[in-house]
């Protein structure tokens, strides 16, 4: 090469050198002019128009519900975002079931028939849409954790044909010494979840199935749910996607357990020891239940809001946000007061989506894969906004990227944590840790990871699809310790204000740790939008096969 060519040469890596890192600089400062449009006053004006008496608490099928759609829509419009392709508003088709208090409920043995009584001993929920239903003679199976877990070789329906017969089972994994060999130890897994297990005994052709509540798996006592035994419910219309289901499926109280297990000769507590092992074998109980359920049942369908940003290189690929808009509406009334307002559950997660809505829409070119933002419906009934969404996906699930997930953010001031529930999960934690870092943020573990939270919230239908998924909230890490007054306010929210009326705005709200949410998830999204590679489940997951097989049938 001359002298002149190399001139030339070097002339050029200058030139173009310089155009990269302009370019970067003009990204990093759109990029940054987002940013600086997630507004804490903005964040609160849309948490209290949202959590307002006006709305009603927010039930499906309300009042609360047609306001709720009204003003999401309108504040998309306004910042110009573009509807679904079917539209803002996907329809989830609902039915509204009431258990009545004229259900009769027995089981019957060698010393006779003894009634459950609704709401003192059990819950129950049917499949059938009838107004009235009958529930013939069935054999009771006990079926330890109710556990199939192939991959682990763990199966307590082994050698045992349930089928036409109600399962009765414990809740949650096994709890046995060797359950960190096969679970997730402390973690609850998916084959712990109750649905998971409910539709396990269903594909086995179980008639019904009757999960033992225990307050120390859980977190909660039977006090928490005893009320739902007569209170309406929602389910999804069921479709050729729904999974299978027994007839019937019911929680039972653990007392009421204990009394049964002693009525077939058998010790509860020994059981669920024994059953903690693997290689337990069922045992017939040598009881039958049987009994005539009266319900009140109603088509009420309902809608989940969905609002998009095309992208500018890879259009067909996206990253979804999420966040549900329901509560729990109007009901008993505590202290005069009977809107359940939901202001932190999950008026802060609805009005956050709205906050990262218009810092996307404010910069000068859309990133490069497509921005989804999704609104659900009926989380609080049981996740059924996004289940149908995972069922029914708008844009195709195989191209979705990630789903980050929002739910009751904490506005009591700066954080120096992020909790992401169940932490070591998926690659989506790479790029929160660096989005969080750059607001003095660490991310730390679920504290209590047994009761499950990962499979309660609107990330949990895209997780079990394969889609990456991460729900992450802002809080205090453990070391040093947190600010005692701070301790007790998450404490007060917890014990006197969740699912309560008093969930409401106050005038002593700090929203700096939750804006700075909203612009860990806008940094962790973005990210991952500008990014060719495709975030996936860490190896150690359990979704990794998972998104493997999904992506492969777009992509290969």
């Amino acid at each position: 090469m001359t002298t002149l060519m190399r001139r030339l040469a070097f002339g050029i890596s200058l030139v173009l050198a310089a155009a990269l890192n302009t370019g970067a600089a003009l990204a990093d400062e759109a990029r940054d002019r987002a940013i600086a449009t997630i507004d804490g006053d903005k964040i609160l004006a849309d948490i209290t128009e949202l959590s307002s008496d006006a709305y009603e608490g927010r039930m499906p099928a309300t009042v609360g519900e047609k306001k709720t759609l009204a003003y999401l829509t309108s504040r998309l419009r306004e910042l110009g975002i573009a509807p679904a392709p079917g539209g803002y508003l996907q329809q989830v088709p609902l039915i509204q079931k009431r258990i009545k208090s004229s259900t009769k409920l027995s089981v019957s043995g060698a010393d006779g028939a003894r009634p459950l009584l609704l709401g003192d001993n059990v819950l129950i929920k049917c499949l059938s849409t009838k107004k009235h239903v009958s529930i013939p003679k069935s054999e009771l199976v006990f079926v330890g954790f109710g556990v199939k877990a192939d991959e682990v070789g763990w199966d307590d329906f082994a050698g045992t044909d349930v089928k036409g017969k109600t399962v009765v089972m414990l809740m949650c994994d096994p709890r046995g010494a060797a359950d960190s060999l096969y679970f997730r130890g402390r973690a609850l897994s998916r084959h712990g979840y109750s649905q998971q297990k409910i539709e396990d005994a269903a594909r086995l052709g179980a008639r019904g199935v009757i999960i033992v509540h225990d307050q120390q798996a859980i977190g909660y006592p039977w006090s928490a749910i005893a009320a739902r035994a007569v209170r309406p419910f929602f389910e999804r219309v069921r479709d050729k996607q729904s999974p299978p289901a027994p007839d019937f499926s019911m929680v039972m109280d653990h007392t009421a357990a204990e009394e049964l297990f002693k009525r077939a000769g058998k010790d509860l507590t020994a059981l669920e020891t024994e059953a903690s092992n693997k290689g337990f074998v069922a045992q017939p109980l040598e009881l039958s239940l049987s009994g005539e359920v009266d319900m009140d049942v109603a088509q009420k369908p309902s809608s989940n809001v969905v609002g998009f940003i095309q992208g500018s290189e890879r259009p067909d690929e996206y990253v979804l946000f999420s966040a549900h808009w329901d509560h729990v509406g109007i009901g008993a009334p505590v202290a005069g007061d009977s809107i359940y307002n939901g202001a932190v559950d999950n008026a802060t997660g609805s009005a956050a989506l709205l906050a990262l809505a218009r810092a996307f829409s404010a910069l000068p070119s859309p990133p490069q894969r497509s921005i989804v933002f999704l609104w659900t419906t009926a989380e609080e009934q049981g996740l059924l906004g996004a289940y149908h969404y995972a069922d029914h996906p708008v844009f195709p699930l195989a191209k979705t990227m990630a789903d980050i997930n929002m739910d009751a953010l904490f506005p009591y001031g700066p954080y120096n944590g992020m909790t992401v529930v169940g932490l070591g999960s998926s690659e989506l934690e790479d790029y929160m840790s660096e989005a969080a870092a750059q607001y003095g943020r660490k991310l730390i573990d679920d504290p209590n990871p047994e009761y499950g939270a990962f499979f309660r919230s609107d990330h949990y239908p895209f997780a079990r699809k394969g889609v990456p998924a991460i729900f992450a909230i802002g809080g205090p890490l453990d070391t040093p310790p947190p600010d005692p007054a701070l301790s007790a306010r998450f404490d007060d929210y917890l014990k006197n204000k969740y699912h309560r009326p008093s969930d409401e705005v106050q005038p002593d709200w700090d929203m700096r740790g939750v804006t700075d949410d909203v612009k860990i998830y806008f940094l962790t999204g973005y990210a991952i939008a500008q990014d060719a590679k495709q975030p996936n489940w860490y190896t150690s997951s359990e979704f990794r096969p998972i998104c493997d097989t999904l992506r492969a049938s777009a992509y290969h």
